[in-house]
């Protein structure tokens, strides 16, 4: 029976970890012929995300906590995922807003044989509701700021749903930056530079409405940034380079 890690970053989640967590379960409890836990990567809160997350480990089986001083999400799925030894490797939001009943679809991608699997709030049959200037600028980046710089063979790589498999794991995850938010995309840049299989799923997605802990136009600069440190790094075979052991 394969085993499924599910890993949820959370920095300053206090007020929805917990609702988040109980909706997850809801789904994760039908799932019978997988060997799944969960994983919450509490990273830099400076609130009660980390108290919560310990107490909620106490009352959900398969579930554990750890800990990063340093606020960054793409830290905490780099280190999570390439010390794991599961088979499918998944991660989500805290906030949920990709609907959980989706995580089945992710899990029998990769267990189909792709690499990677993705929800897409671009590809035909997703609903999603989102503000319109959220929606605007989403729509720019995936469909043509991306296919002009930094091509990635899906309608939408920054959507935060996503699983893969021990391949990427140890081969791709190593390689890639610790730019908080930057590794939806990447990730599926070097997939396609790769040429490794990728599964989009159209999605049911909802904006929370909660305060975001990641400010778009804060990180948009260093953000931008990091497309075009990406494509030099594609140009001088940095991603063809095998991992350090």
């Amino acid at each position: 029976m394969n085993k499924v890690e599910i890993v949820i970053p959370a920095h300053n989640e206090e007020k929805i970890l917990e609702k988040s967590i109980e909706l997850l379960y809801t789904h994760l409890n039908k799932i019978k012929d997988f060997m799944w836990n969960v994983t919450i990567g509490e990273n830099g809160s400076k609130d009660k995300t980390l108290e919560i997350a310990q107490k909620l480990c106490k009352k959900y089986k398969r579930m554990s906590v750890k800990h990063f001083d340093t606020p960054s999400r793409d830290n905490v799925l780099k280190t999570i995922w390439s010390k794991s030894n599961a088979e499918i490797l998944l991660y989500m939001d805290a906030d949920m807003s990709t609907h959980p009943a989706h995580t089945r679809e992710l899990i029998d991608a990769i267990n189909a044989g792709y690499d990677i699997a993705t929800g897409s709030r671009w590809k035909k049959g997703a609903r999603v509701r989102r503000d319109i200037i959220r929606k605007i600028m989403s729509y720019l980046y995936n469909a043509i700021f991306l296919p002009i710089i930094l091509p990635t063979c899906v309608r939408d790589a920054q959507c935060g749903f996503k699983a893969i498999n021990q391949k990427v794991a140890k081969e791709v995850i190593p390689l890639l930056s610790n730019q908080n938010g930057f590794l939806d995309t990447e990730i599926l840049v070097v997939a396609h530079h790769k040429g490794l299989r990728v599964k989009e799923i159209p999605v049911v997605w909802a904006e929370s409405q909660r305060e975001s802990t990641m400010s778009v136009y804060k990180n948009l600069p260093p953000f931008f940034m990091k497309i075009f440190e990406t494509r030099k790094k594609i140009k001088n075979g940095f991603y063809d380079t095998p991992p350090q052991a």
